[in-house]
């Protein structure tokens, strides 16, 4: 699933991408009215729109009064940001069929709540296996991962084929015996790094066939999660420049393109990834 990210303020549109990540939504990013139009004409599985509607030159208002009178838009979600918090510009924003609406400047934690909230209904229309995005990290960049299981002696590492804030894929070195590492083991400390910071999460054993492991994170402690939600946020951005470059007749944009997560089995399996359940407060009150 992806989501229009149309904001004028650099930072504010990284963190809404990173707040994106966990709910398995990837941010396109665009700069103007006319561009989010186009990114909606090459793309169907674009399911909301976050839009600054302060900035003119981006002529946000106009896009939100486009997305509801267009019948193949129309079941766009559209999520507005604005510095004007007065009733009756509330009010003209309900009435024009928004589903959302957030002050700036804004609270990240509080702002991933709502857009849990208001996003919620869309996401129950999906696996529960696409609930995340993963990358395939750049062959340069040699990205490993080990750990130690009681019933083995020797240290366990292997190559990461894929990732994700669901779980990873690896590609054993030298895969143990088939029953050390069973569908459903727990290995309590997975030791990699990213960027230069060291993680080390909990994982469960969701497919192990041959060289293949695929694993889903435990719980992910705060600073693993924002630093893996960055990895991943720099893979699809990194991905999308090489797009444009090769691209003919690209026009900047990123195309926001990931693959959905499914638990970290790559291509070759089907495996769950259990993510949590959307909160129920944020929407915007409907009369």
């Amino acid at each position: 699933m992806n989501c229009i990210v149309l904001e004028s303020s650099p930072a504010i549109k990284e963190n809404l991408a990173y707040i994106l990540l966990p709910l398995g939504i990837t941010a396109i990013s665009v700069g103007s009215k006319d561009e989010a139009l186009k990114a909606l004409k090459s793309n169907e599985d674009i399911v909301a729109a976050i839009i600054d509607i302060d900035n003119a030159a981006l002529r946000g208002l106009e896009l939100v009064k486009v997305l509801r009178e267009t019948p193949e838009t129309r079941n766009v979600r559209i999520i507005v940001d604005s510095g004007r918090s007065s009733k009756d510009f509330i009010v003209k924003l309900v009435e024009l069929g928004i589903h959302g609406y957030f002050l700036k400047p804004f609270d990240a934690e509080r702002v991933a709540q709502k857009l849990k909230s208001i996003l919620v209904d869309r996401m129950t229309q999906h696996p529960e296996k696409r609930r995340h995005i993963r990358v395939e990290p750049d062959p340069d960049e040699l990205l490993r991962m080990h750990f130690r299981m009681p019933s083995h002696p020797n240290l366990i590492s292997g190559k990461i084929r894929n990732i994700s804030l669901g779980g990873v894929a690896l590609e054993l070195f030298h895969p143990p015996e088939a029953n050390v590492l069973k569908p459903g083991t727990l290995i309590p400390n997975l030791q990699f790094t990213l960027d230069g910071k060291q993680l080390s999460p909990s994982g469960h054993v969701v497919l192990c066939r041959g060289k293949l492991l695929a694993m889903r994170f435990g719980e992910l402690s705060g600073p693993d999660k924002s630093s893996l939600a960055r990895y991943i946020y720099r893979s699809l951005s990194a991905q999308n420049r090489g797009q444009e470059e090769t691209s003919p007749g690209g026009d900047g944009a990123p195309s926001g393109e990931g693959t959905p997560d499914d638990g970290g089995a790559a291509a070759q399996g089907d495996v769950l990834d259990e993510a949590g359940s959307a909160d129920e407060d944020g929407r915007v009150p409907r009369g």
